[in-house]
């Protein structure tokens, strides 16, 4: 258990076997598989797999994510431009499904890309019709950048990110 960082009582833990039937079994449910750049189901061999690379792979970060001593979901961060990150997560553990707990997370997820990565700014990728991963992302401090039929792009600077965490902060401190 290598805990990378922690924020908001949640673990942002490197990835370890015993995780990885867990989170794939949470990422193939629909309603988080659906909302998936990639929406295809992932096979036992192809979690294995993806677990193996994870050490080769440079400028990608994933995360385990723990509250409690419980797992209860996946965050990525990846370095795709020379100043830009892009970020995902889900809260796969029923118990916490659209809670205060995604907000942790995405707080805590920005705050560690902003101090720890060479960017200005942190995208996202959310399908138009996921109502509530746009209003997530907004209160993070996202806006809207581009939007086709199938996805809405957003990104957001540090000042729009501390902005947004300051509005959160009273939520957020019930968990400092």
């Amino acid at each position: 258990m290598t805990v990378i960082f922690k924020r908001y009582q949640i673990e942002f833990r490197a990835i370890e076997h015993n995780d990885i039937e867990q989170l794939r079994q949470w990422r193939n449910r629909d309603d988080i598989r659906l909302m998936m750049v990639d929406q295809s189901e992932i096979s036992v061999e192809q979690q294995l797999a993806w677990f193996e690379r994870l050490p080769t792979q440079t400028n990608r970060y994933h995360f385990a994510l723990w509250f409690r001593d419980q797992l209860i979901g996946y965050a990525n961060a990846s370095l795709d431009e020379p100043d830009s990150a892009s970020t995902g997560l889900y809260i796969g553990h029923e118990k916490y499904r659209g809670s205060m707990l995604a907000i942790c997370v995405g707080v805590g997820l920005s705050e560690w890309c902003f101090e720890q990565l060479p960017i200005t700014r942190i995208s996202a990728q959310v399908a138009p019709h996921n109502q509530a991963a746009l209003r997530f992302n907004e209160s993070l401090g996202y806006r809207m950048v581009e939007q086709n039929e199938s996805w809405v792009f957003l990104s957001k600077t540090q000042q729009d990110f501390e902005q947004a965490r300051e509005r959160l902060y009273p939520l957020l401190s019930r968990f400092v």
